[in-house]
């Protein structure tokens, strides 16, 4: 038993940190990762920290990055102890399996990206008018608790945006049902009773629509192709420059011109391998693009390979879909989101 564990057990009952409520971030650990980026990354990137055995993953992001060459922090901190069970509690829940490519050979994605980019046609929210933007995500592991041996859970997120152009933003959030990266951890979470912090509604406020702070990073959209090669962070990995293509449009409504330019530029980064038409989580229709990721040697990380894909839509180039796979040891989706409703808006409801 670990040091952790045994000072649990001898405090039960009395320990005082036991089921503590800690109100949750209005914005998910991806969002609060990438934006702390964008408000202090140096060069050299932040320090790494090792990772204790039991821990909650803050956001599937972190975990990507830590195997980027720009050395990004792994985001991991201690996390909830669950109970041994007195009796199985079994748990609902889906295994997630990653999505099937249709091009499985490696095929670099340039001409295909350079092609796609001369064909795009407007998307529903150009030329409307409102004055707020509106996103409709879907995502699925951030955070995710999990085992001493590895087991994951973590429940799918909902969650709705209405930003002004002055700035202000409101926030619906909502928690679903629970999902798996793989039937083994789905078998052993039903073995064990649910912490209250596993999942995310328990403690979370009163759901309805609720104004949050402002974003503290300008939410400019980058003017022209060379501001927006330099907000990529093109001298970055692949894989970097996926978790930012995500971050590009789930933050901002993005016009053609920009779509456009972001396509070509993706296109002349040869770590991006072409998937060609694939199906995402929504039963979209889309194309799609693999950055493979490798983590540097020595660092003591559970991901020993990893993939992030990125689905587009065919017509119009915006970002449908964003998913991390880990590849070895085990082949398993931990964590994916899913861009459902871009536009703008009159009203925040």
């Amino acid at each position: 038993m670990h040091t952790k564990q045994q000072v649990r057990e001898l405090l039960h009952p009395a320990d005082p940190a036991r089921d503590a409520v800690v109100p949750p971030s209005p914005l998910t650990a991806h969002d609060l990762i990438l934006r702390a980026e964008d408000a202090t990354a140096t060069p050299a990137g932040p320090v790494r920290r090792a990772a204790p055995r039991r821990t909650v993953l803050v956001g599937a992001a972190a975990a990507v990055a830590a195997l980027g060459s720009a050395g990004l922090a792994q985001a991991l901190r201690d996390g909830p102890v669950p109970a041994l069970p007195t009796s199985p509690q079994p748990v609902d829940g889906v295994v997630l399996q990653p999505v099937s490519y249709e091009v499985t050979a490696t095929e670099p994605a340039g001409r295909h990206l350079r092609a796609l980019a001369a064909r795009i046609v407007d998307a529903p929210h150009e030329g409307a008018a409102g004055p707020y933007s509106y996103h409709h995500t879907k995502s699925w592991g951030s955070p995710t608790v999990f085992s001493p041996e590895g087991h994951r859970m973590s429940y799918v997120q909902e969650r709705r945006e209405w930003v002004a152009d002055d700035g202000r933003r409101w926030q619906d959030t909502k928690s679903l049902g629970v999902e798996f990266p793989d039937a083994a951890s789905r078998e052993y979470w039903s073995t064990r009773p649910q912490s209250p912090s596993a999942n995310p509604s328990a403690t979370r406020r009163p759901p309805g629509i609720a104004e949050i702070p402002p974003d503290p990073v300008a939410r400019r959209l980058p003017a022209d192709r060379a501001e927006l090669a330099r907000w990529l962070r093109i001298d970055q990995s692949a894989g970097d420059v996926a978790m930012r293509t995500y971050h590009l449009y789930s933050s901002y409504l993005v016009p053609r011109r920009t779509r456009a330019d972001l396509l070509t530029i993706l296109a002349e980064n040869p770590g991006f391998v072409w998937r060609g038409r694939v199906v995402d989580r929504a039963g979209r229709q889309g194309v799609a693009v693999t950055a493979d990721l490798v983590p540097p040697a020595g660092q003591g990380l559970i991901v020993e390979r990893a993939q992030m894909l990125l689905v587009f839509d065919p017509s119009t180039g915006e970002l449908l879909a964003h998913e991390y796979l880990e590849t070895a040891p085990k082949r398993r989706v931990l964590h994916y989101a899913l861009l459902l409703k871009a536009r703008r808006t009159d009203t925040v409801n």
